[in-house]
């Protein structure tokens, strides 16, 4: 199996369980309630960071032992 072929397959395999990660519904607000606080920040990405970070340290690893040949 060729590198790329391995990064490619990485990238799939992390791209594809990336978007499987769907939010639930809220639910509806009962009447007359305040709204909810819903979070936000930086904190509701943390696996599109880490995903981002696993890629470009494939990437630099593949691209580096392919220098070396």
């Amino acid at each position: 199996m060729s590198k790329l072929t391995a990064l490619l397959g990485f990238l799939f395999l992390a791209v594809s369980s990336a978007w499987a990660q769907a939010p639930a519904p809220a639910p509806a607000p009962a009447p007359g309630a305040p709204p909810a606080a819903t979070g936000g920040g930086i904190a509701d990405y943390w696996w599109i960071i880490l995903l981002v970070i696993i890629v470009a340290a494939a990437i630099w690893y593949f691209s580096r032992s392919r220098r070396g040949v």
